[in-house]
């Protein structure tokens, strides 16, 4: 963001680790920026606080049940609390990816439909083989380069829906999903 205007605007709500002074405690605090207040506190060293498996909660859903939106922003002139100009490039970073994501997303096409006849022999029993062998070379041979197969939904037999992320001929990034 060298060149590019500075940014105005910042996550409301700041996390950071607060390890006291003797070292024997790890929690971990979100500040509002607006106010300066802290607004959540859990024992980061017990993973019954925020480690899903034991039935934690994540920072967002310690927010949103705090009352808090998780997504808030202000501008930086508002906060209470110092912002750092790398930390405020990092957040428009952050937020100008998840937009390219969430777009992406919602054009992503159907990858079987989209090669037809060249995803044919495609076996959804052995789809590691079947995106590697098939499916990867056929979007190759379409002009597609960086390819790469992700999980969206599965259950405990495997895969429902897979994802794929590749960059088209015009280099532009580009999504497929099948399942």
């Amino acid at each position: 963001m060298a060149d590019a205007e500075a940014p105005t605007m910042i996550a409301r709500f700041a996390w950071k680790l607060d390890t006291g002074f003797d070292d024997e405690i790890c929690d971990e605090v979100c500040v509002d920026r607006l106010t300066g207040q802290e607004v959540v506190r859990y024992d980061a060293g017990d993973p019954a606080n925020h480690n899903p498996a034991y039935g934690g909660w994540s920072k967002r859903e310690y927010l949103a049940r705090a009352g808090c939106d998780p997504d808030a922003e202000i501008d930086i002139s508002q906060s209470k609390v110092t912002v750092s100009l790398k930390e405020a490039e990092n957040h428009a970073f952050r937020k100008a990816a998840i937009a390219q994501r969430e777009q992406e997303e919602a054009e992503a096409a159907d990858l079987l439909d989209f090669l037809g006849d060249d995803a044919s022999a495609f076996d959804f029993d052995d789809y590691r083989d079947g995106e590697c062998d098939i499916l990867a070379p056929a979007l190759e041979k379409r002009g597609f380069t960086n390819v790469g197969f992700y999980m969206i939904e599965q259950d405990s037999f495997g895969p429902l829906v897979r994802g794929c992320r590749a960059v088209d001929p015009t280099g532009k990034s580009v999504r497929f999903f099948y399942g």
